[in-house]
């Protein structure tokens, strides 16, 4: 039965930026306005977003940054256990009667899986943006038999798709979760500087001028994108915005290598950094289209996807569950046939010819069904009825 008051949502955020961060956020911001509801975010005092947030914070989380790589990965592998274990006391202390999960500690699940759950005091929620981690942490099959065991054990699990929502209940099994599914919203960026937009007028008289943006990992197929465009290359110009040397992947300088090979030098313009907030806005209008050419194992919902429909720019995708359910829906741009150099080519060609002529007109209609208010309203809804 739903509480007499207001339900009382502690929310959970390890990381202190990045796509889930900001998703967080957004979703907070449109949640404290539900008149059923009150929500607070556990977050680490270094958290992206906390001078905006108008929704109640509690930065009191182990701080796992670092500029140091290994000082970094011994911090990360110690919030597994600190996070958890504080946020869970926190919100037991504070009567929540939800903890939502926007990032799971998995691989120390044992060790606090019982707080989480004791007494039946307090209801698990999680946001599963991907389903399974791309990269193991220290031990592959441990680590999918907690991450099973902590899926089986919410109530609540929200995802962004519906092919999401068969991944999970294939990996995870019969429980008595319940899976929602929630759109993912626009991210908006303000106008700033527009440093990177004088940059590109050195190469505002080739004929179409791409993106590929965001953190470079191996499923994000950079490298089949730098094959499509040397297979016809003369009329394209790429810039690649976005850090590198992730753990697990392949750094920059590989794909940098690859592009010299490739004949590609005077085609890409690289920026090998997390690019600011106040330059986003100035990438994505100072664009032609952006290449999501990624693999199939990809199958979350991407930030940058949501950055180009806010934006109303055409894209590139190739077809990973989640891009192939909205493209056909929406007129958002090309779906080449497969990730292969050779497909992504062909619907380059496409797209190419397309944003010349504005033939994607998807974008008023995506934008009106996908608001953060609609997302709020459908995880307001399965608040209640888990309560």
């Amino acid at each position: 039965m739903p509480p007499a008051s207001k339900i009382k949502v502690a929310f959970y955020c390890f990381f202190p930026g990045g796509g889930i961060g900001q998703y967080t956020h957004e979703l907070l911001t449109q949640l404290m306005c539900l008149e059923s509801l009150t929500v607070s975010l556990y977050c680490p005092p270094n958290f992206e977003w906390l001078d905006k947030a108008k929704y109640k914070t509690h930065p009191v989380l182990f701080q796992i940054s670092s500029s140091q790589p290994l000082i970094r990965k011994m911090k990360f592998l110690m919030g597994q256990w600190i996070n958890p274990n504080r946020f869970l006391h926190h919100a037991v202390k504070s009567k929540a009667h939800i903890v939502h999960f926007s990032n799971f500690n998995h691989l120390t699940y044992p060790a606090w899986q019982n707080l989480a759950l004791r007494n039946g005091q307090l209801k698990q929620v999680c946001t599963a943006h991907d389903v399974k981690r791309a990269v193991k942490i220290l031990n592959r099959k441990w680590e999918t038999k907690q991450l099973r065991q902590f899926y089986q054990d919410c109530r609540l699990i929200f995802v962004h798709s519906e092919s999401q929502k068969k991944e999970l209940k294939a990996f995870a099994g019969e429980g008595n979760y319940q899976t929602v599914i929630v759109p993912h919203g626009p991210y908006d960026f303000s106008k700033g500087h527009h440093s990177i937009q004088i940059k590109r007028k050195q190469v505002d008289t080739v004929v179409s001028k791409g993106l590929f943006f965001g953190n470079i990992r191996d499923e994000k197929n950079l490298d089949g994108l730098l094959k499509a465009i040397a297979l016809g290359s003369d009329n394209i110009h790429l810039t690649v915005a976005g850090a590198s040397g992730i753990a697990g992947h392949k750094n920059i300088d590989y794909y940098k290598d690859q592009a010299k090979s490739l004949g590609l030098t005077k085609n890409i313009t690289w920026i090998n950094s997390h690019v600011p907030e106040d330059q986003v806005a100035n990438l994505f209008q100072s664009t032609d289209w952006v290449a999501l050419p990624y693999k199939s194992k990809f199958t979350s919902q991407s930030g940058v996807f949501s950055i180009a429909t806010h934006y109303s720019t055409p894209m590139l995708i190739t077809p990973a569950p989640t891009f192939k359910e909205i493209f056909a829906s929406y007129s958002l741009g090309e779906m080449a046939c497969d990730e292969t150099p050779e497909k992504i080519q062909v619907a380059l060609r496409k797209l190419a010819n397309g944003v010349k002529t504005s033939m994607y007109d998807g974008f008023a209609n995506y934008q009106s069904h996908h608001t953060w208010e609609r997302n709020a309203s459908i995880t307001q809804a399965a608040y209640l009825e888990a309560i």
